[in-house]
C-alpha cells in the first residue's frame, strides 16, 4: 500500500489513518511529495513516534531498501527548502515510480 501526502497540514483523521495503516500493514509506504514535504517539520513528534511504531512492529524483519516506510521526494524538498528529519528517507521521482508500480493500493492525503 502506498500513501502519498501532498499537504503540509494533517487532520486528526489523517494521523489516525496513518497509525492504523502502518500498524496493520507495516510495510506500507508513506511518501511526502510536493508541499507534503513540509508535513514532517510541522508534525515532527508525530512522525518520529510513527517511525518508532513501525520499527517495533517489524522488529527482526529485513526491510526491502527499495520500499522504505517513510520517504520524501528529494527534489521537492530541495526546491521548497524543507529540512526533513533523518529518519525519513530521501528518494527520487524514479524511485517513487518504482514504489508506485509495486503497490496496487494507493491512499492520497491531499
Amino acid at each position: 500500500m502506498l500513501i502519498t501526502i501532498t499537504t503540509p497540514n494533517l487532520s486528526s483523521a489523517d494521523k489516525q489513518l496513518l497509525i492504523a495503516t502502518l500498524e496493520q500493514a507495516p510495510y506500507a509506504c508513506v511518501v511526502f511529495v510536493g508541499d507534503g514535504v513540509y508535513a514532517p517539520a510541522l508534525n515532527t513528534a508525530f512522525f518520529e513516534q510513527l517511525a518508532n511504531t513501525v520499527k517495533d512492529t517489524v522488529k527482526g524483519a529485513v526491510k526491502d531498501k527499495s520500499t522504505p516506510n517513510l520517504s520524501f521526494v528529494n527534489t521537492d524538498a530541495a526546491t521548497r527548502g524543507a529540512n526533513l528529519p533523518e529518519f525519513i528517507n530521501p528518494i527520487s521521482y524514479k524511485e517513487l515510480a518504482a514504489i508506485s508500480a509495486k503497490n496496487k493500493h494507493w491512499i492520497p492525503l491531499l
